[in-house]
């Protein structure tokens, strides 16, 4: 019978016909970022109409005065105290998991995941959730390949171990599912683009700005992200030939003393933490999105970019390749590269023009693929999936 109704009816539903119970886990507000914004948007989605979506949170209290926050190493860049608060406050998210899927009568966990420690955290909780006989879906982000990459071969069979497990990985792109596939994943995996509102695609019928307004976003990911890059570009004596003049914000959290406004040129706004809604009316407002960066998943925020309709100059790290195409939705410059990021930037400071189709063609790539209404319904579909299997298992 439930087959029968979602061949007519694609929303899915639990054996009894009502909306079924999705926890996701992982990190909610204060804690910042993609997948943060991934799982709020899905929360705020018309799929939320068919799905009820408990948060289970792993966010740990925010670190101060970090700017590289990458690898291993980075859970003790907060201070000791810190470290002993965001322990308890991890244990207490574990110990609580199990009572809440008893409580919530929770039919799938959806379970964020990422590298380095926060692999590991959420392996514990796939661990438990398999053990309590709840299907799985373990969504991957971060920077997957250096984390791999860069670990030992016993802590790679045991990263192996760990993407096998789910019954439903989820991958953020075609390259990421070939990656995962080459490290023996073959149980069904899913490509789940990240997406945004439809409604948060604004036309663009001109250039936005003279001088134009160039924006580059780093939060607390300021090395990663390519800052260091960008401030030797905007350094180098060659930018003195852009013919028309710019300005650039630039949204750094915490900064080290390079990027004190004071060793910056005087073109850029240097601005520390900036929220979420902030940041993307700051976008709407703005022409070129900067991001640099040294590796990425898939960047939520380089689509918010697009949609807002600013020009994205990028680096082709992670999935970043199949969202932009070299002049067609943007420019791609090569990885740590100051020169090149400065032709990038003389190049559409002084072109208009260029400034206003490729802002345009970014748009038309975010309403082809990128929009929820288009990427969650595949999202649904493995839900039910999920759903009839637990109901076939059951008898």
């Amino acid at each position: 019978m439930p087959a029968q109704e979602n061949a007519t009816d694609p929303r899915p539903k639990t054996r009894s016909g009502g909306r079924p119970r999705v926890l996701l886990v992982g990190p909610f507000p204060p804690t910042t970022g993609g997948v943060t914004t991934f799982m709020l948007n899905l929360i705020a989605s018309d799929l939320a109409d068919a799905v009820d979506f408990i948060p289970h949170t792993t966010s740990r209290p925010p670190k101060k005065n970090v700017v590289d926050n990458y690898g291993y190493a980075a859970i003790l860049k907060g201070g000791v105290l810190r470290l002993f608060v965001a322990a308890f406050a991890t244990l207490w998210h574990l110990v609580s998991f199990p009572f809440v899927l008893w409580v919530r009568r929770i039919d799938i966990v959806q379970i964020q995941s990422s590298d380095f420690q926060t692999f590991w955290e959420s392996c514990v909780y796939l661990w438990m959730a398999r053990r309590l006989g709840r299907p799985t879906m373990m969504r991957l982000g971060g920077i997957f390949d250096q984390f791999y990459e860069g670990s030992s071969p016993r802590l790679q069979r045991g990263i192996r171990a760990g993407v096998a497990a789910p019954d439903v990985l989820i991958v953020q792109s075609e390259g990421w599912r070939d990656y995962l596939a080459g490290l023996g994943r073959t149980g069904p995996m899913l490509v789940l683009y990240n997406s945004v509102p439809s409604a948060s695609i604004v036309a663009v019928d001109a250039p936005r700005n003279d001088p134009p307004l160039f924006i580059f976003a780093a939060g607390t990911e300021a090395k990663r992200k390519g800052a260091y890059v960008l401030i030797e570009a905007l350094q180098r004596p060659d930018m003195a030939a852009v013919h028309g003049d710019f300005h650039l914000a630039a949204i750094i959290e915490p900064l080290e003393s390079h990027f004190e406004t004071a060793a910056l040129p005087q073109r850029i706004t240097r601005q520390g933490y900036l929220a979420h809604a902030d940041l993307l009316d700051l976008m709407r407002h703005g022409d070129v999105f900067l991001m640099p960066s040294y590796g990425e998943g898939f960047p939520n925020s380089l689509l918010e970019a697009m949609a807002a309709g600013l020009v994205p100059v990028v680096t082709p790290v992670g999935a970043v390749p199949e969202i932009v195409t070299d002049g067609e939705h943007g420019l791609v410059i090569p990885a740590g590269d100051p020169a090149a990021l400065a032709a990038a930037i003389t190049r559409l400071a002084d072109d208009p023009d260029l400034r206003l189709q490729l802002a345009r063609s970014a748009q038309e790539r975010v309403r082809e693929l990128f929009v929820a209404e288009v990427v969650l319904k595949r999202l649904a579909a493995r839900y039910t999936d999920l759903l009839a299997r637990k109901a076939d298992s059951r008898g």
